[in-house]
């Protein structure tokens, strides 16, 4: 399927687009996805969409500009939800461990799971985790750890601490269904748990608009910021708002001891309100997608959020997406749209109902 909407896109593009989606890079070919996937989106919701438009004299350009009927509508600009280079250089690290595992370790009756406590700066020596895991594997038995789950369930199971330089991991078995087993070819790996982390995904919406805000400077359109957030903690409603409007706080007058008077506000830190009030007003609405991938394309469907303040403010009603509109009184209204899935004419359990 993404070999026919390469074929829709444009030639002279093709190229670029080619290279940035081969990329060993996640960042690349991801951010190389997104675009593909935005274009092939917006012309099956009836747009003409027009690649690397000129804007006057810029040497920089927007992704698309977007038209309806031969009139001209929008500029969309594609980007993702960065994650910090130490978060990304630690993910590529335990990416690296678990494909070891994957390619090395052969579990014919059980999937391994993984715990993983604390990560090194440095990979672990493949040849010494896969060699634990291959010893602790050949001890265990299938009709055992079937007849010990069905009476104690999962705190019966085995679990095998590991540990090396900074690395601290447990493994634990997880029993194949009686259909699969002894069968070869599929990847032992079946579970991985990162443990809890404070989450931050707003920062990294807040930053792509701010960032994306000032690119191309004053607009004859209303912009667009379609933005992939990647990230395993899920970004949700109210990270969205903490990244737009400013993080919620809550503010206590006291009197004594006593708290006399308790306010819920938002820190002036938003995309779309700072300290000065409204900025980054060149920004119409975002266009937010939440762990976007290419096999899930059916199941998540982007949201367009709308910018109060926008200097050249936007029709929603042009877009079918999900929406949530700014009133009035500071509440957000939300707007049901048309599923992903429909929009590109995919069955809703596509892919595995082609």
């Amino acid at each position: 399927m993404l070999e026919e909407w390469f074929q829709h896109f444009p030639s002279q593009a093709k190229g670029d687009l080619r290279e940035r989606f081969r990329s060993e890079d996640d960042q690349h070919h991801f951010a190389a996805f997104f675009e593909l996937y935005l274009f092939e989106l917006f012309s099956r919701c009836g747009f003409e969409v027009e690649i690397h438009p000129e804007i006057g004299k810029k040497r920089t350009h927007p992704d698309f500009k977007v038209f309806k009927d031969g009139n001209p509508l929008f500029y969309l600009e594609a980007t993702l939800a960065k994650i910090s280079k130490r978060k990304k250089s630690a993910q590529k690290r335990e990416n690296r461990l678990i494909d070891a595992i994957n390619e090395e370790i052969q579990s014919p009756n059980f999937f391994i799971g993984l715990e993983i406590h604390n990560a090194s700066p440095h990979d672990p020596p493949k040849n010494i985790i896969c060699g634990f895991l291959k010893e602790k594997i050949s001890d265990l038995d299938p009709d055992l750890i079937a007849e010990q789950f069905e009476k104690y369930g999962t705190e019966a199971l085995p679990k095998w601490d590991w540990e090396y330089e900074d690395w601290r991991i447990t493994f634990f078995p997880i029993l194949k269904k009686k259909e699969i087993q002894g069968k070869p070819g599929r990847r032992p790996v079946g579970f991985i748990w990162w443990g809890f982390h404070q989450v931050t995904t707003h920062i990294g919406i807040r930053e792509a608009i701010k960032f994306k805000s000032w690119k191309y400077g004053k607009l004859d359109l209303p912009c667009i910021v379609a933005i992939n957030v990647l990230d395993e903690s899920m970004a949700t409603k109210d990270e969205i708002t903490d990244a737009l409007f400013g993080e919620e706080q809550v503010i206590l007058t006291l009197h004594g001891n006593k708290i006399i008077r308790e306010e819920i506000t938002r820190k002036p830190n938003g995309a779309w309100f700072g300290p000065k009030g409204p900025w980054n007003t060149r920004i119409s609405a975002v266009l937010i997608a939440v762990n976007l991938l290419p096999w899930n394309i059916a199941r998540i469907t982007p949201v367009l959020w709308q910018n109060p303040w926008a200097s050249r403010p936007l029709n929603p009603e042009l877009l079918p997406f999900p929406k949530f509109l700014a009133e009035e009184d500071n509440h957000l209204k939300e707007l049901k749209g048309k599923k992903s899935w429909e929009l590109l004419g995919l069955d809703p359990n596509w892919p595995e109902n082609k």
